[in-house]
């Protein structure tokens, strides 16, 4: 079982949020998901980073990826609902993200009618 422990998300500029994103580092990668769905302004890029990592090889990374989803539906931003609902409903069927892929989903759902 992947252990996760819950650390205060930091905002990073854009910048160092591509380097992050482009580091091939799994916990960096994560991190970087976490600060641009909740600080970066660019919610289309945003969205197609969460999107680009859902199958990601790392768990930490496809959890991070699914989570940021639900975050930014949970907090009204615009999403591509034809991409990013078939991507979290494939997300179901991966055991170690099934649980905040339909987290995420149902938020989808609740905010994004």
């Amino acid at each position: 079982m992947t252990e996760f422990r819950y650390q205060a998300v930091k905002l990073l500029p854009h910048a160092e949020l591509i380097e992050e994103l482009n580091s091939g580092i799994p916990d960096r990668i994560a991190t970087a998901l976490y600060s641009a769905s909740r600080f970066d302004n660019d919610w289309d890029w945003v969205q197609e980073q969460c999107l680009n990592n859902v199958a990601h090889e790392s768990v930490r990374v496809r959890w991070a990826a699914v989570t940021c989803l639900g975050d930014l539906a949970s907090f009204k931003r615009p999403l591509k609902l034809n991409t990013v609902v078939p991507a979290l409903e494939r997300a179901l069927a991966d055991p170690e993200i099934a649980d905040p892929a339909a987290f995420s989903l149902s938020m989808v759902k609740q905010f994004c009618k």
